[in-house]
């Protein structure tokens, strides 16, 4: 547990240059040439909080209101731009907002784990790979930072993505999920 420890901090500690050097160093092409931009919350611009909220309430907020647990713009905007929270942004040659992930290095049940909180793609750019494009980022940044898996969770109303996740991604449930009809989601998994 030691180990698992000392290798999330320093995941956590590595610079948004060295993550996005990762992905330089992979031979993985930036798709259609958009740019590329990592940072940490504290980092993010006014105007890139505006635009992340924007596509997240654009996508999900719909879902989220029809959850269990609803909506609370205060909670969400807290969990977006946490001091732990980490984004790789892909954006127009004009700085459009076209998708996001936001993630986090963790300990989740004993293991070591890249945490995915949200996969955002603009609609109006979906079905070209952009999403799949992030999570072959995220998978190298556990392979390159040692982490054992990437975890997220899913509304199980939202079946374009578990879809997406478990059919173009190979993502599996994980053995963290309750299994629970009471719960409105499932925990998804990649074993890197």
């Amino acid at each position: 547990m030691k180990k698992s420890r000392k290798l999330v901090e320093h995941a956590k500690n590595l610079s948004s240059s060295d993550l996005y050097n990762f992905i330089l160093h992979s031979n993985k092409y930036i798709p259609n040439n958009y740019q590329i931009k990592i940072y940490h919350a504290r980092e993010l611009s006014n105007e890139y909080q505006k635009q992340i909220i924007e596509l997240f309430e654009m996508n999900m907020k719909i879902l989220y209101e029809q959850s269990n647990d609803g909506y609370n713009f205060d909670e969400k905007q807290n969990e977006l731009f946490s001091n732990q929270s980490r984004y790789l942004l892909i954006l127009s040659s004009n700085n459009l907002l076209l998708a996001f992930a936001h993630f986090r290095f963790d300990i989740d049940y004993g293991s070591r784990v890249l945490y995915l909180y949200e996969l955002q793609v603009n609609k109006n750019y979906q079905g070209q790979g952009l999403g799949q494009w992030i999570v072959e980022q995220m998978k190298l940044f556990c392979q390159k930072t040692q982490m054992l898996k990437i975890i997220l969770t899913v509304y199980k109303i939202n079946k374009k993505a578990i879809d997406f996740y478990m059919k173009k991604c190979q993502f599996e449930i994980d053995i963290t999920d309750p299994n629970d009809e009471h719960v409105d989601y499932i925990i998804l998994s990649f074993t890197v």
